[in-house]
Parts: C-alpha cells; structure tokens; sequence
C-alpha cells in the first residue's frame, strides 16, 4: 500500500492524507484509523492518538498491534493504569508478542515495580534473543534496582546485537560509573557521544569525567535531566536521598534580625516542584520561581504558592527583572550546576533592596592532601564525575567582596546522601 510505504519512510503528511481518503470512502477501516493513531502519536499528539487507536479497536477489537500502539499513547500521556490494560490485551491476545512485553515491561518500570518490569522484559527476550531493546531496557531496571553488574551484562548484550545503540553506551557508562569504573565508563559515554554528537548528557559526562571544566552545565542537558526526574524528584530527594536543605536554608534566613513582622518579595532560583517555596512561603509576600524544567514547573504550580513561575534559564530571567524589586533570593542546590557564579551573584546583587538576603547551597571543592601545596588549591569552582560542581570558599568570599555583600553565615552542612555517603557543602547567606 503505497501510505504504508510513504509512512513508513517518514512522509508523514502525505500518508496522513492518502489514510483519511481511505477513511472518506470507507468509515469503517480499521487499519487506516490505526495508521492515522499512530501518525498522531508520532506527532506526539497523545490523546489524538488514543481516540483514533481506541476507534480502530471499537471496530475491530482482535488486533493485538492495535492495543499495544494504544498502551504507547498512554504510556505517553501518563495514564500508566490504561497503558498496562492495553499491553495485557496485547498479550492476551498474542503471547508470542515480544514487544508488547518489553512495552509492558517499560510501563511498570515507570511506575516502580520493576521485578514485574524485569519479568516481562526476560518473556521479551525468549520470545526474540536479538531483541536489543529488551536487553537495554532489562539493563535499566537492574540499574535502578542498584544491581549494576547484572545491567553491564544487559547492556552489553545489547550493543553486541546492536553496535550503534548509543544510548547503550550511555546506559552502560552509568552503570560503570555507579560502579567506581570511571575509565571504562568514560570511553563509553565517547562512543555515545560519537554516534550522537547532540546528547547533552553525554557531552555533560564526558566533560565531567575527563577533567574538562567549562564555566556550566549546558541548558538543554539541565533541562532534560529535571524533565526526566520531575515525577519521583519529590519522593526521591526527601526518602532516597534524605534531602532537608530548604527548611535548613529557610531556617538560617528566619534567625538573621530582620523585621519579620512584614511579608517579603521572594525570588526562588531554580525553584523545581517548589521544595523551597514550601519552606519559605510563610515569610512571602510575593513569591517568583524560575526553572528550566517544564515538567518541574508544573509540580510548582500544582502548589499553588507562586506569584510567578518563569520556565528559563535563570541568569537569562535575572537579567530582565528590575532593579531593587526582592527582599529576598534562595538558590538551593541550583548553583551546582553553574560553574562560574559571577554574572549570577552581580546580577542577584542588582535585584536585591539594600538590606536584602541571598541564601544559598553550594557543594564543597575539597583539595586532595598531595594538591595542598599546588595550583589547584586556587581553584575557584570544578566540575565533578556527578556532573554538578563544587566551589570553593575563596571563590564565595570573593563574590561577596566583589559585589558588595556581607556574608552572614557559611555553614558546613551535609547536602544530600548519595551512594549511602554524605555529599558535603555550604548553607550560605549573604546581605545585601
């Protein structure tokens, strides 16, 4: 058929007419009203998807391909219950369908229940051996069960079927460097990097890994990272990672002598789901939140504390607000990855009133005993194999005499827990 020749080559608009002028003199194709399904999923428009995929079923409900296409619609509008449904009719259907079990698989992945996730993922895989995908995706859940070895063998089985599968690559360098193998993990995330020039997180790692210290994390790999992260952020900072840096942050703002008997304009820097809006909402007469994560943002609206959410990077939102229009700016766990803090401090320096607050968190640059008495005990901020930097305290106290501020507490503190050790750092408060 020459629309399933022309979608399956990418032309996407002209299958899409060639499918509604079949649709036109026949109302009753299935097959066409499936193929439109999966053009609008292409175009992630989702719930086009659903509607057109569940009337291709209404009219033929034996079609095992057509509730796993509709499973993939609402796996990607989040209704996980409605997408593990389909997938199951899929299988139910056909229980020789290996990609409705790898499908199915991601779908409880998603939603934490991975020991189902890895069976499903092994039914993919004796269904179809050289299913490469299954094996990445059964090396995924190994990963976040903490079983990295089990994941390097899923990964490498998989890109011995597949040798271009970059993120395999990516895949499998995260489960080394989870491991302490960070020379095996690097030249992992190279070949990644090669095979996908444009992957923020792989030119972000590999920068991390090979001692490179570029001034900041690139936009687009901050954003992509928190997009991902944004539905478990929450659950995973405060139980995982026993994360309490907001209320100790607010809690250093509120014992400065400072006339609380008034409400404050607050700017929350890098605000995500509104952790720290939630701790300081209370002193807010006006609260401002911005964020390069969209899908955070949107669990910061959801709380119904800002004034404002701006979605940008945030020197680029600093930069066009006024002068003298905050009491108040927190930046907690945002300047991690921000290398280079001048242009942020000066411009914070700018909106604050006189007698204003900025509050901070940064992680600790420590020096190695056999760099004590080297070059690198100057160094002002690096670039860590986590991928955030670390300042030093030099570098804070020449920001705040640089730009006019008195520092009023620089706090050692345990930022968050990772890999069952504390990562080290710095509650800071400046005034303006």
């Amino acid at each position: 058929m020459k629309a399933v020749a022309l979608h399956q080559a990418g032309k996407l608009d002209e299958a899409k007419t060639i499918y509604q002028k079949l649709l036109n003199t026949n109302p009753r194709d299935s097959d066409a009203l499936h193929y439109l399904g999966l053009i609008a999923f292409q175009k992630h428009h989702y719930l086009d998807s659903v509607n057109l995929i569940e009337a291709a079923i209404k009219l033929n409900c034996l079609v095992p391909a057509f509730y796993c296409n509709l499973g993939n619609a609402y796996r990607a509008l989040g209704q996980f219950d409605s997408a593990i449904t389909a997938f199951q009719e899929a299988v139910r259907l056909d229980t020789k369908f290996p990609a409705a079990h790898n499908n199915l698989g991601n779908t409880l992945k998603d939603l934490g229940r991975l020991d189902e996730a890895i069976t499903n993922y092994r039914k993919a895989i004796a269904l179809k051996p050289d299913f490469s995908e299954a094996h990445n995706n059964l090396g995924i859940a190994f990963s976040a069960q903490g079983n990295h070895e089990k994941a390097v063998d899923s990964y490498r089985k998989a890109l011995s079927l597949s040798p271009y599968y970059a993120d395999a690559y990516g895949n499998l360098g995260n489960a080394l460097k989870s491991m302490g193998k960070t020379n095996e993990a690097l030249v992992n995330f190279q070949h990644q990097l090669r095979l996908a020039p444009d992957n923020s997180a792989a030119q972000h790692i590999v920068a991390s890994l090979s001692g490179s210290n570029p001034e900041r994390a690139s936009s687009k790999y901050v954003e992509k990272l928190f997009d991902d992260y944004a539905e478990k952020f929450d659950l995973h900072l405060q139980q995982d990672l026993k994360y309490e840096i907001p209320e100790k942050l607010v809690a250093l703002i509120s014992q400065l002598q400072i006339p609380f008997t008034k409400k404050f304009d607050i700017l929350d820097l890098g605000c995500g789901t509104g952790l720290v809006g939630v701790a300081i909402a209370p002193l807010a007469q006006q609260l401002v939140g911005v964020d390069l994560s969209n899908n955070m943002l949107k669990k910061a609206h959801a709380r119904n504390i800002y004034r404002r959410l701006e979605c940008l990077d945030l020197l680029t939102m600093i930069r066009s607000e006024k002068n003298s229009s905050y009491d108040i700016i927190v930046a907690a766990d945002v300047l991690v990855y921000v290398g280079k803090l001048d242009n942020v401090f000066r411009e914070a320096k700018r909106l604050l009133r006189p007698g204003g607050i900025l509050g901070f968190s940064v992680e600790t640059l420590d020096v190695s005993p056999d760099q004590k008495n080297m070059k690198e005990i100057q160094q002002e901020y690096r670039l860590e194999i986590t991928g955030r930097y670390s300042h030093s305290t030099s570098y804070l106290y020449r920001l705040a005499s640089e730009n006019g501020f008195l520092i009023q507490k620089l706090d050692a503190t345990e930022i968050r827990m990772e890999n069952g050790k504390p990562v080290h750092g710095y509650l800071v408060i400046f005034m303006a």
